[in-house]
């Protein structure tokens, strides 16, 4: 196929694109760079079929998104964003003369990522260092197969992870959050990861799995920065609201991020995140999460709300091996403090019927207080006065 020929199969693209494409895959035609490149992004009308409209509309979509916000991109920003888009969307091409196979090498590609996955299901690792040779020799750029590799490597051999990507980067190939979150999840705690979070924000990337969430969550929350993880959380919600992301947090990631609130005096942004942990029905059953988040409710005057998480501990043996006398102790000294000697009640009722003995200073509150206990207007718990004697 001649360099005219392949540049008029193109010719529902923009037709600046077509010159930098052309360009960039040394097709041996010296086209004009520019050193600012700013494109159209009113679809420009050729004589087109429906299905090269279709296709047209599809490949360029992504690009000419990033066009309205922001044109002084570099040549190589532009670049990726089309090819990729064309790669990820080449199967919709079945015509056999289509230009895209040859000049993107996609037989080639297939043909690697084959052998990739084989070597890699039988942990053949001097196998996988000899295809990524190979694939270096082809000089393709591409960022899936770069991504295989990566994941290929990264569990035991991190260096050469971080080394492809390297590789990857100086290729002008623009990393997927996919990618860049695998390599933060397993460089947590080091520089290599405040460098791979970096070029998420250089690059204007952003998360769009639970996965991707997560692994960021942790990372801000690793590195104790109190500012970045609200600002991640806040960032989560407002793309829940506004239906760009459809997962909401797990459990875990709630009970780590109330936990970390806790542990930095975010009282306020606790205290909204457990009613909206109480609404969605997540009742976090681990010992840390009592004693880094139930006990400082306690400790300041948030009662009620300390024992709405720990009363579903009670409900099972693994709920109640996480409980001790002292955690009640300190919830019971709370409702004392307010003169709700109702919800004492509850709480040595519970404690009593789920065998659980109170603490010496339990025992002398329960001693000190036992008058008003009985002396309580509300009959709701009368029967039971009998138990809390026995106590």
């Amino acid at each position: 196929m001649t360099i005219s020929n392949a540049k008029k199969s193109f010719g529902f693209l923009f037709p600046r694109t077509i010159d930098f494409l052309f360009v960039r895959f040394k097709l041996k035609e010296k086209l004009l760079r520019r050193p600012i490149l700013k494109f159209s992004t009113n679809i420009i009308k050729f004589d087109q079929t429906k299905e090269e409209k279709e296709l047209y509309l599809r490949l360029t979509e992504a690009f000419r998104e990033k066009l309205k916000s922001n044109n002084n991109k570099s040549e190589y920003f532009y670049d990726n964003i089309i090819k990729n888009s064309i790669l990820e969307t080449s199967n919709i091409i079945q015509k056999s003369n289509n230009p895209i196979n040859e000049i993107f090498k996609l037989k080639d590609i297939k043909e690697l990522l084959l052998n990739i996955n084989l070597a890699s299901n039988h942990k053949n690792f001097i196998k996988l260092k000899e295809l990524y040779q190979d694939f270096k020799k082809l000089e393709i750029s591409n960022e899936l197969v770069y991504k295989q590799f990566i994941y290929c490597f990264i569990k035991n051999d991190i260096e050469l992870s971080k080394k492809i990507y390297e590789d990857m980067r100086n290729n002008g190939i623009i990393p997927s959050m996919s990618c860049l979150t695998a390599l933060i999840k397993e460089t947590m705690g080091t520089t290599d990861a405040d460098y791979f979070v970096k070029e998420i924000k250089d690059l204007g990337l952003q998360f769009i799995t639970k996965n991707h969430f997560h692994v960021l969550l942790n990372y801000y929350i690793s590195k104790n920065d109190i500012q970045g993880t609200k600002s991640l959380w806040k960032e989560m919600q407002e793309m829940l609201r506004s239906k760009i992301i459809d997962f909401k947090p797990n459990k875990f990631a709630y009970k780590n991020y109330v936990k970390f609130l806790c542990e930095n005096d975010q009282l306020d942004d606790v205290i909204e995140l457990l009613y909206i942990m109480k609404d969605e029905g997540i009742h976090p059953i681990q010992r840390d999460f009592v004693i880094s988040v139930i006990q400082p409710l306690a400790l300041n005057d948030y009662p009620q709300l300390a024992w709405n998480f720990l009363s579903p501990y009670f409900k099972t043996k693994l709920g109640l091996s996480k409980i001790h006398s002292s955690d009640l102790t300190l919830i019971i000294e709370a409702f004392i403090r307010q003169n709700d000697f109702n919800s004492v009640k509850k709480v040595l009722i519970d404690m009593k019927l789920s065998g659980i003995n109170p603490d010496y200073k339990a025992e002398k509150i329960l001693e000190s207080i036992k008058d008003q206990l009985e002396e309580e207007e509300s009959c709701e718990y009368d029967e039971l006065i009998p138990v809390l004697k026995t106590i």
